[in-house]
């Protein structure tokens, strides 16, 4: 009677598989397949063919891996321009630059591996880096104050929203009694938008300017219970020119 094949057991995560790049899962597959055992004619328990479709690799790369070949990487360590470490270190610079709000334009990231690597770096070197990082992503940013950003960390906010939960619970206080007001100052030609490289996981692009604003100021309030008040648009100047106020469609003064 022929023996009970056993069940291999693999647990993977798919959105953490997603974030990784090809040699990750490769190595990944590697590390299941070793863990799963193998039977006495040294076949693994977990197949080549299970392990490629459950991390998402080629079969053929993945049996070729196990057997001892070289990665790529490996194979061409002395052609790159930075070290896999040095690469490693990039990354891990370039998404706490944009957890800090000072996120990296591709061209500054490029400027700082010609810095590290003491040779050029062209365009085909940024391309490769981004399509070899899949952990990082390019996003548009928009400006934040100096004074606020110097607000933004997670004590801060964190003690902010446990006080105002605090209130809110203490005095029964209604959605359609809590507002929030904001201003937002406009500038032609300031703080323009520019897509910057920063963590996939990172949700926003938040990039700390001056705080200056001279031209065109613009005033909302918003009701927590999803109303919002007509927006105030002030303009610099002595005397106020009712034309401004007419014919907006939100009804802003």
């Amino acid at each position: 009677m022929p023996a009970k094949k056993t069940q291999p057991t693999v647990q993977v995560d798919a959105q953490d598989l997603e974030s990784k790049t090809t040699e990750q899962r490769l190595q990944m597959a590697i590390d299941a397949i070793n863990r799963n055992g193998f039977y006495k004619n040294s076949n693994p328990i977990l197949s080549f063919r299970e392990a490629a479709i459950i991390f998402n690799v080629g079969k053929t790369t993945l049996t070729a891996r196990f057997k001892g070949r070289t990665t790529r990487v490996e194979a061409h360590e002395k052609e790159k321009k930075l070290s896999t470490a040095c690469e490693e270190a990039l990354v891990e610079w370039v998404k706490s630059m944009g957890r800090r709000n000072v996120p990296l334009h591709p061209s500054a990231v490029a400027e700082h591996a010609c810095v590290i690597s003491g040779v050029d770096i062209g365009e085909t070197w940024i391309r490769r880096f981004r399509a070899c990082h899949p952990d990082l992503k390019a996003k548009w940013t928009t400006g934040m104050e100096k004074c606020r950003a110097g607000a933004v960390n997670e004590n801060e906010v964190t003690n902010f929203y446990d006080e105002y939960n605090q209130l809110v619970k203490d005095y029964n206080i209604k959605p359609e009694n809590i507002y929030n007001m904001d201003e937002k100052g406009c500038q032609l030609g300031i703080g323009a938008s520019v897509k910057a490289l920063i963590d996939k996981k990172q949700k926003d692009c938040q990039m700390i300017e001056d705080g200056n604003r001279e031209l065109i100021t613009v005033i909302e309030c918003v009701c927590a219970d999803g109303t919002a008040i007509p927006p105030s648009v002030v303009f610099r100047g002595k005397r106020r020119d009712l034309e401004w106020g007419r014919d907006n469609p939100c009804g802003a003064r």
